[in-house]
This record gives structure tokens, sequence and C-alpha cells, in this order.
């Protein structure tokens, strides 16, 4: 065909413009853009380039690279935004956050690029054979990215289709890895021919297939009778901390509370966001007595989870104290039940990698607390007297799906977050469209309280049941939705997607369909 012709003497002129342009047009098939083909062609572009012999392992992982900066570079522009929010003290930062990280996340697409054609110069492959390997490479770095120097799993592969419910689905089965190479497979099995291209477009429609029965056809058990408020305060992050404003930030969080249950009174739970007050509401009853006086004496108060900072005054760290990122459930009357701490905390933006080294030449994280904050344990749970299991995700938490998980089984994720750093960005749209997924992995519902935005409530299966959008102050009130009994991620793990990419290089070493390339001779 001569699409085909120029397409390829297109890559032949110009490889590295192909691979930028491919990895600066991926994001917008990722939230809030949600431009599936683009997923197709940006993809498609890295296999065509990673596929013709005359690619050589260097090459690949400039290729990798190219592809994996301009990914990386669009897809996350938008976490300068973090760096304006005192310009003051961190612009100067702003160039190399934006650059630096990019370019170290672009490290893992080319290593697998260069991988492919290392084993391509060695081995006699098919193109289906590359194909299928070349996908297992990218499957697997983005894994390793997953996890490596604490991990990033943000703007996955899976995103391409897990962004879309109708394809999402298929994590509760194995997970978002798992799910990423089939639609890496997809993409570059398009670009074959016969039945290869038969596959390519079998393979989404199959993930649509499930989809379609598990949120039209399965089971699905009725809501809870507990009932929910879900505050989203929008405050300011650059004016959230400023002395003379704390007292109306605080006014304001208690007035949409009484203003929300009062047009639901029954309500048993309110959820508030991310460090929802500035103030250490803790120590002292100053929070007590003023949470307390909300309520109507003449009935019973809903019980309130909110986010906050609290200090343990056990010289734990060089200013005598260490500093938590804590999810807090206090009564209604004032009378603090329950807390945790958040466990994986931000590189950079709630401590510094070598933290006492950085320190002493002046360098701070953005929270601007001095020794950082201190992790707490993981697969906390809090709960009280009438109310379920609850697994607090605090912040970007929600990425994880490990933290989802553990033991004891939990009846909801309840996501607190403050997006307030990001403006009006996509950066909180992706971190929503990542959220949902533990939904849909665990077969739980998901509440999500948001300082500035996006609140939401998903079922088991990730439906929006309702929600608030960026830069919109309000509450949500809703009746809890039941849990799914454990789907078969939730009880594997990733040990489905080990399984997936035995299956499929055992496909790639007996692929009877096409002739083999030659290895290139040294």
């Amino acid at each position: 065909m001569r699409w085909a012709v120029v397409f390829g003497l297109w890559l032949d002129a110009y490889p590295k413009r192909a691979a930028l342009l491919a990895g600066a047009l991926l994001p917008f098939s990722f939230a809030p853009f949600f431009i599936l083909p683009v997923f197709y062609l940006a993809y498609g572009i890295v296999f065509a380039l990673a596929l013709r012999a005359s690619v050589t392992p260097r090459a690949g992982f400039v290729y990798g690279w190219v592809f994996g900066f301009g990914q990386f570079f669009v897809g996350l522009i938008w976490m300068g935004e973090a760096f304006l929010v005192e310009a003051e003290q961190f612009l100067w930062a702003l160039p190399f956050a934006v650059t630096l990280l990019p370019a170290g996340l672009a490290l893992f697409p080319a290593v697998a690029l260069a991988s492919l054609r290392a084993l391509t110069h060695r081995l006699s492959l098919t193109p289906i054979a590359a194909v299928l390997v070349l996908a297992v490479m990218l499957a697997l770095a983005a894994y390793l990215r997953s996890h490596i120097l604490t991990g990033l799993p943000w703007n996955l592969p899976v995103m391409g289709w897990a962004s879309w419910l109708y394809l999402a689905q298929p994590v509760s089965l194995m997970g978002i890895h798992a799910l990423g190479l089939l639609a890496l497979i997809s993409a570059g099995l398009l670009l074959q021919k016969g039945r290869a291209r038969l596959i390519a477009i079998a393979l989404p429609l199959l993930a649509f297939g499930f989809s379609l029965w598990s949120l039209h056809m399965a089971p699905t058990p009725a809501a809870t009778a507990l009932r929910v408020i879900i505050l989203q305060p929008h405050i300011a992050q650059r004016e959230k901390w400023v002395a003379d404003k704390r007292e109306a930030h605080i006014e304001k969080t208690l007035r949409l509370t009484r203003l929300a249950v009062a047009q639901s009174p029954d309500v048993d739970l309110v959820i508030w966001p991310e460090t929802a007050l500035p103030a250490l509401i803790d120590e002292g009853s100053g929070f007590a007595d003023r949470l307390a006086a909300q309520f109507p004496a003449d009935r019973k108060a809903p019980y309130l989870l909110t986010g906050a900072i609290r200090r343990d005054m056990r010289p734990l760290q060089a200013n005598g104290a260490a500093i938590f990122n804590s999810a807090m459930l206090w009564s209604g009357d004032g009378l603090l039940l329950a807390r945790s701490d958040k466990h994986h905390l931000v590189p950079f933006g709630e401590y510094l990698p070598l933290q006492s080294w950085l320190e002493a030449i002046g360098l701070q994280q953005l929270t601007r607390i001095r020794g950082g904050f201190t992790p707490g344990a993981p697969h906390a749970r809090l709960t009280a007297a009438g109310l379920p299991m609850m697994a607090p995700l605090i912040c970007y938490e929600a990425i994880f799906p490990a933290l989802s998980a553990g033991e004891p089984r939990p009846d909801v994720l309840i996501n607190l977050t403050n997006d307030g750093w990001f403006g009006r960005s996509i950066g909180p749209h992706q971190h929503l469209a990542l959220a949902r997924l533990r939904a849909i992995e665990q077969g739980l519902p998901l509440l999500r309280s948001a300082n500035t935005g996006m609140s939401a409530a998903y079922d088991a299966r990730g439906r929006l049941l309702d929600g608030l959008a960026l830069g919109e102050t309000g509450s949500l009130a809703l009746r809890l939705p039941a849990a799914l009994p454990p789907p078969l991620y939730a009880r594997l793990g990733d040990g489905g997607f080990f399984a997936l990419i035995a299956l499929v290089l055992l496909l790639a070493w007996r692929d009877p369909l096409q002739k083999r390339l030659r290895p290139r001779q040294p």
C-alpha cells in the first residue's frame, strides 16, 4: 500500500523525530483526552521503528529514550504546577523537575527497545515473534518503573485501554500490567497482516465483551444502608497555610459540613480531604470542641474521617519531632477514635532522598517540613461501631495496587487527596483515572475526597456514582456501595501478569506463521 511505503520512508528519514512524536502524542490517549486511536498510532510508530532490520541495539536505545522523554515530558508537564505554588522558593527547580524526571523515566522504554534489538541480532525471530517479545519488554519496563526507587506507576500502557470503563474491567482478573501487555500486543500486531491483524482487533473486543458482561449482566449487590457525605472545600494551596487566613479556611470547611449535614440529616460518615484543615487538630481540645458544636444535640452525630498533619514529639528526627501525613477518624462529639499514617510518601514533595545531605546544602521538599514526613505502616484499616472496615489511601497512594490490597480485606477504599498543588492541569484528571482502577481491581467501592477536585464516588466495578468537578466547592451525599466478592486479581496479585508473560514468550518461540528474520551479521 502506498501509505505504508510513505510511512516506511518517513521512519527511515526521521527516526528520532518519529519516536519523539509518538511519545508526545501518547498522553492524549490518557485522561482527560481519551483518544484511543492515538494509543495505537503512538505505539504503532514505536513497534515499526523497533522492528526495522537496520536498527542496532544502540539505535533502539536512542529511539526508546526519545520516545520515553516525549511521553513523560508531555504527560507529566503538569508536575511543574507544584513549583509555582511558592514560586519565590521553588521556581528555580521547575526546569530541572520537568526535564530530569522524564529523562530518567525514559530509560525504561529505552532499555526495552535496546533489549529487543539485541535479541533480534542474535536470534532468528519472525516479525510476529518480535512484536510479542517487544510487547513483553515494554510491559516489564512499565512494571519495573512502577517499583524501582519507590516506583511511579503513572500513565502506564494500560491506560490506553483502562481509561475507558468498557475496556477496564479485565483488570479485575489480571491487573493493570497484564492488561497493559495485551494492549501493547494489540497495537503491535495491528501492523502485521492476516491472522495477526485479526488478533489485534480481537483483543480489545474481548476486553469490551468482558466489560459489557461485568457492567450489565454480572450480579451487583444493592448499596448498603450507610450514608456518607464527601466534602470538597476548594481551598487554594498557596493560601492554605497563610496564618491570617487559617481561621477563614477552617470556618469554610465547618460551614460546608453543617450545610451538607442539614441537607442529609441521616448521614453516618463525613469525609474530608487530605490535610483538610491548616492546623494540628489532635493537639489540645480546640478542634474537638468545634467539631462537637457542628451537630444538633438531639440526634446522633456522624463520624468524621479526615486527612490531617500530626506530629510525634518523641525525638525521632533532628528537629525533635516526627511529622506524619495522617487519616483520622473522629466521633461526632469530638473524640479521636483511630488514625493511620501515610506509608508511601512523595519523593521531593514530602521527603528528600538523602534527606540530611540535601538539607545540608540548602534544599528542601515542597512541603517545607524540616526533616520531611515520616512514613507510617502499610495496609492500615480504620473502623468504629456501625462503620465498615475502611482502607485509607492518602493522596497518590491510590495509584499503587498493592496498597489497596492486604488483610483484613476492607469494605471500602477511601482516597483522601489534595490536588490543589497542580491547579487546573491534566494531573488531577490522570490521578482520578488511576484511582478508579483500584476499585475494579479489588472489587471494592472507592470514595474520594479531594481539596480542590476531583472528588468522586465509584462502585466496586468503577462506575461513577457522583462527582465534583475540578475547582468546584461542594459536597456529595450517597449510600455506600456494596463490595463484591474478591475478584481474581485481588486473590492472585501480579501472578497472572507473569503467567501471561510466560505464555506470550512461549507463543513467540513457537510462532509458525511467518518466515523467520535472519540475525544481522557482525
